[in-house]
């Protein structure tokens, strides 16, 4: 069974979200794609998208998790709330679909292969989730046992004494903020063995922040990108990055455009295509420095 990819986001729906969606859509013809949120667009019939809204899934954990919380973070309240609601929207959506496999991407990071294969790559047979080291859930997967079995660990996390331990650091000082991604380790704690967080083997990559370089080469000047080298494969744009260390290329799976770096998303894949146009595309994508699109291109953006 083809695996669903769930997206989840508050609020109007900003241009980088639609490009995530196309992109996923064009590597994952058939596979269920679900919004969870409360805005809708009129590209989803296009892209094949359904939404489901916020308010049509049971939320009696959510409501419980909302009572317990105390904020512990430099952001905005509302912020890591929603960062915290979404998982269990999530679990939620995956029980009423019956996903047997579940992949979530944020608003912000693009997959370039599909949900059969990174299924096959990022979730061994034993695994019942999939997120990167930190607890960093960009491009995250989950079995049904999985996401209900982090849903229940956040449903009581701000009464564990893992929370109290640590609220009574000078976390303020050490800038250190109690968000999902402690919760998601204090699951990993409590479930050795369940996550699978690999990031990189020979042939691919998944990602995790294009503003860092983490060895590999970024476009030059004053504002940082990891720089993409583009080929077409299969009628479709594939990305590679290139390892400083020794001017090797390797696949990547995903592409994470976190925070500011938004603006520099493209429509790097389009359903509707057709050969000049790619090739002018990859042209112009290896040889010209990504534009900012001003922050025009950031309106509705969210935390996911």
């Amino acid at each position: 069974m083809t695996p669903d990819i769930y997206y989840i986001h508050r609020g109007k729906i900003p241009r980088y979200l639609l490009c995530s969606m196309e992109n996923t859509r064009v590597f994952n013809p058939d596979a269920r794609i679900f919004l969870l949120g409360d805005a809708s667009h009129s590209t989803f019939k296009r892209l094949g998208v359904t939404l489901i809204p916020f308010d049509t899934l049971p939320h009696d954990d959510l409501d419980f998790f909302q009572a317990s919380y105390r904020h512990t973070s430099g952001n905005p309240e509302a912020f890591e709330r929603f960062c915290f609601a979404r998982w269990f929207y999530l679990h939620e959506a995956v029980r009423a679909n019956g996903s047997e496999i579940a992949i979530h991407l944020d608003s912000d990071c693009l997959i370039f292969d599909s949900a059969e294969a990174l299924a096959q790559r990022l979730l061994p047979e034993k695994a019942l989730c999939y997120f990167g080291p930190d607890g960093n859930p960009h491009l995250a997967l989950f079995r049904p046992k999985g996401i209900s079995g982090m849903a229940a660990t956040l449903r009581t996390l701000f009464q564990t004494e893992y929370y109290r331990d640590w609220a009574q650091m000078n976390w303020r000082e050490m800038r250190r903020f109690f968000c999902d991604m402690a919760g998601l380790d204090y699951y990993v704690q409590q479930n050795p063995g369940a996550v699978f967080d690999q990031t990189e083997w020979p042939d691919a990559i998944v990602e995790q922040t294009m503003s860092v370089a983490h060895g590999y080469t970024l476009w030059p000047g004053r504002k940082k990108l990891k720089r993409v080298q583009w080929r077409i494969e299969n009628d479709r744009l594939v990305p590679y990055l290139t390892r400083m260390a020794d001017g090797g290329q390797v696949r990547a799976l995903a592409l994470h455009y976190k925070g500011a770096s938004k603006r520099y998303m493209r429509r790097f894949n389009r359903v509707s295509d057709f050969a000049v146009a790619q090739k002018v595309r990859c042209f112009l994508n290896n040889h010209l420095p990504p534009i900012n699109r001003s922050t025009v291109f950031m309106k509705g953006s969210n935390p996911t």
